[in-house]
């Protein structure tokens, strides 16, 4: 028996299938929700190797390709492009784990100690705090005694806080796994650093082949646009933080302010986010200072965080990330929030430079479709012109009725003996064009002529 099939019905099937299919993936996701959470969990975990490897060779790409820019000047005409990639490979990873190693080493030791000379002040800032208290409250005992009780509490808790380091050292399991993570993803950068243009080509050799033409080439300049911008950005900036740290650095240890090293990190770091990063630095190391020795020098740290933010502002930042982003403060705003209210830390530092690709593409976008009109792309004359670019409506009046009454309707006979009169007329008129277009009729031949014959 043949088996005989309609494209019709076999279509319908194939829709009716993929639409039981996805109700059946959407009931399942609704009742199965934590468990399909923790199949996500799993399989995130075993990618995050990869996703830091994916991370890490994007970070340590630029010091890979200045490498190579160097080797080429120096090795004039090398004729050993692997070597040069290994080489260049090399030297870039070096430095970067000599950037990550020196960090740690001076960091942790110094927040260490910082941490242990907080929590021995503790005990001097609560008797300060409350001498002073007794003396300008001595005669509302009332609120004296709440304000102790507020004071006796806060100090109860800080005094926790040593033995809470100490299990926060010990607990190392989090820390063995990141660091297993960042030691798999930095193998796995160096591969793919050592064979980046063969799997650039292999993923377009697979967009070629499974896409249109057209749709790779939409990819592929999308793509080519987020690394523009990403990698403008995100480098862009951390050079510029790790130069405000220095600079941090060097000031507050002219100043003579304590916890100089932690303060300076605390500022680099923080001045990765755009915009609110030295509000975020500042509020922990004016913390830090005021449970100092010092406390008095709050001021003065507050004071030289706004003048560098200034220089980092209007000088420093300008000049290394340029027009980078180019996107206005508003929707710089709208991205730290959105941003870092989904994502945190990294959603504040990620979420810039994605609304800033996602703001060229729509302005690219935009500009396209008012060519296409033979419009202006240019904004200011949509702010000049207001006003002109829409023609305002014709108000209509309605007729009155003597207009109304006025207005002659043919009845269908008139119509119907008005289009015959039309159509013989035109009969006519075609009848005459082709008895023109005749030819003559042929003239009679004389006699002569034909006695002659």
């Amino acid at each position: 028996m043949k088996l005989y099939t309609n494209k019709k019905y076999t279509t319908i099937a194939v829709y009716a299938i993929i639409v039981i299919a996805v109700n059946v993936v959407i009931v399942t996701a609704i009742f199965k929700f934590d468990s399909i959470l923790g199949i996500l969990g799993k399989i995130l975990d075993v990618l995050m190797p990869i996703i830091w490897g994916l991370g890490l060779a994007f970070v340590i790409n630029p010091l890979m390709v200045s490498t190579e820019r160097i080797y080429q000047r120096v090795f004039k005409n090398s004729k050993r492009p692997k070597l040069m990639r290994g080489v260049s490979v090399a030297i870039a990873a070096l430095l970067f784990l000599g950037l990550i190693v020196g960090v740690i080493a001076i960091v942790v030791p110094e927040f260490v100690n910082n941490f242990n000379s907080i929590v021995d002040n503790i005990s001097n800032l609560v008797n300060n705090a409350e001498s002073w208290m007794n003396k300008a409250f001595k005669n509302y005992p009332q609120i004296r005694k709440f304000l102790n009780d507020q004071i006796n509490n806060f100090s109860s808790d800080l005094t926790k806080m040593q033995p809470m380091l100490q299990n926060i050292l010990d607990s190392a399991a989090g820390f063995v796994g990141v660091l297993y993570n960042f030691v798999l993803g930095f193998i796995v950068s160096i591969y793919l650093l050592l064979g980046k243009e063969k799997h650039i080509a292999q993923t377009k050799k697979v967009l070629f082949a499974k896409l249109r033409k057209s749709t790779v080439d939409k990819i592929l300049h999308f793509g080519n646009d987020a690394n523009l911008v990403f990698s403008g950005f995100i480098i862009g900036k951390v050079i510029d933080s790790i130069i405000i740290g220095i600079i941090c650095f060097i000031g507050l240890t002219i100043i003579g302010m304590p916890y100089n090293v932690m303060i300076s990190v605390i500022v680099g770091v923080t001045n990765i986010i755009p915009f609110f990063g030295p509000l975020i630095g500042a509020v922990p190391s004016a913390l830090l200072i005021f449970l100092s020795d010092e406390p008095h020098m709050v001021i003065w740290l507050l004071l030289f965080i706004f003048l560098l933010q200034q220089f980092d502002g209007n000088i420093l930042g300008p000049k290394i990330l340029g027009g980078s982003t180019g996107l206005p403060a508003i929707w710089v705003m709208i991205a730290l929030f959105i941003g870092g209210g989904l994502f945190g830390f990294i959603g504040m530092l990620l979420g810039v430079p994605t609304f800033a690709l996602i703001y060229k593409l729509t302005r690219e976008h935009v500009n396209d479709r008012l060519k296409r009109k033979k419009m202006p792309v240019d904004t200011q004359y949509y702010i000049d012109n207001a006003g002109k670019l829409t023609e305002p409506r014709m108000r209509r009046t309605p007729l009155t009725p003597e207009e109304l009454e006025s207005i002659m309707i043919p009845s269908c006979d008139e119509v119907n003996e008005a289009i015959d009169a039309e159509n013989e007329a035109d009969s006519l008129n075609e009848a005459d064009e082709t008895e023109e277009t005749e030819d003559p009729v042929e003239a009679d031949v004389p006699d002569d002529a034909s006695e002659n014959e």
